[in-house]
């Protein structure tokens, strides 16, 4: 099979969705509003709305436990489930799109030609506007008449098959699918005879650009130096609202800029908050390794980010160690189960989805598992669970 979801999403991401649909007392309010962002270095810059100055927002104070100090919390949470937004077969959501295109293992995956194909199914023009990084027109590759233009080994080499329309809600095959986006259909099930297992992306490209501006481009990207240069982007974990990465991403004005992160946590104990003018910080200066004591670090990390969230305005936070592995994400872990009051165990699951690269040292591990019991007052996850 060139692409099947159980290989290529389910590795890498995923296939639950949820819109960070949050209550004001466990949990934190999604931001989805369009801000400002650059395009990914692949073309001109969108008009400028505004640019990233000192504001009261970005400086406010936000209250967080000091060292030693309890955590906010219920005597004994009750657990509560992640919940789920149901997609139709065949379809994937913006957000697993953007983690998609910014995922990593070892070394950006969108960095390799073979990784994903994506195929704009829209005209000519609209593709020639403005499309997802490295897509290609759908024409080049299956023409609507004629069939498939490249071998069905080349397509088998790509892990994912991204398709995607103008926009697009229905059922994949239904009337209303094939009268809205006859071409996408066509290549759909083209590729589906061939034996591949293609995706739609859910919203089509208005609500991949309405989210993701600074993803899409007028220009083709698709030889080797072009994709190099591409910018990679922090882990989206609640959207429009959390984001986890490394120190590099931390440190990297456009990306700051597009996401519009106004708090940073920064989980290293040698790389300098990089614009201590502009963002507020968390500085946690933690070590990845079986020696470091997490017993401080994680209520302040909870307190830090629930306020960010909890704002008004709502902020947007990003939690970066090094790599965006194991300190932060056992800072993000901690988050997940305070405020979303969920088990280590659904915490992790749903942290791999989105950033498959997770992965706590089994010190932290050990001590999460502490802290679940703590919050719960009872053991919810076991080691062997969660081991990565």
């Amino acid at each position: 099979m060139g692409i099947a979801l159980s290989r290529a999403v389910n590795s890498r991401l995923g296939v639950s969705t949820e819109r960070s649909s949050i209550s004001n007392s466990n949990n934190c309010q999604s931001v989805n509003s369009a801000p400002y962002r650059e395009l990914n270095g692949t073309g001109k810059k969108q008009p400028k709305c505004h640019s990233l100055t000192p504001t009261q927002s970005h400086t406010q104070e936000v209250r967080v436990p000091s060292y030693g100090e309890e955590p906010e919390v219920e005597e004994v949470l009750v657990p509560a489930m992640p919940e789920r937004t149901r997609v139709e077969r065949g379809y994937i959501t913006p957000q697993q799109v953007y983690n998609l295109l910014n995922a990593e293992a070892g070394q950006p995956a969108l960095h390799d030609p073979n990784y994903i194909l994506i195929l704009d199914c829209r005209s000519a023009d609209r593709y020639k506007q403005s499309h997802l990084v490295t897509a290609r027109a759908s024409v080049t590759v299956i023409h609507p008449e004629l069939g498939c233009l490249i071998s069905c080994v080349q397509l088998q080499e790509f892990s994912i098959i991204l398709l995607y329309a103008e926009d697009g809600h229905s059922a994949v095959g239904s009337a209303e699918a094939r009268l809205d986006s006859p071409v996408l259909q066509h290549c759909f099930f083209q590729i589906s005879v061939l034996g591949m297992d293609p995706v739609i992306l859910l919203g089509g490209f208005s609500a991949f650009h309405t989210l993701y501006p600074f993803l899409c481009t007028p220009r083709m990207v698709l030889l080797q130096p072009e994709r190099q240069s591409l910018t990679i982007y922090p882990s989206e974990i609640l959207e429009g609202a959390l984001y986890q990465g490394s120190a590099a991403q931390a440190s990297n004005y456009r990306i700051i800029k597009n996401l519009q992160v106004t708090h940073v946590l920064n989980a290293t104990a040698d790389c300098p908050d990089a614009f201590p003018g502009f963002l507020s910080y968390l500085k946690l200066p933690l070590s990845d390794d079986a020696q470091q004591d997490l017993v401080e670090a994680l209520p302040r990390a909870t307190g830090f980010i629930g306020g960010a969230l909890r704002g008004e305005p709502a902020g947007r936070v990003l939690v970066h160690c090094s790599m965006g592995r194991s300190r932060s994400s056992a800072l993000t872990l901690a988050f997940l189960m305070q405020l979303r009051r969920w088990s280590l165990l659904h915490a992790v699951r749903w942290l791999k989805e989105r950033r498959a690269c997770t992965a706590p040292n089994v010190n932290f591990l050990r001590q999460l598992l502490t802290y679940e019991e703590s919050l719960f007052g009872r053991r919810l996850t076991s080691l062997d669970d969660i081991r990565l």
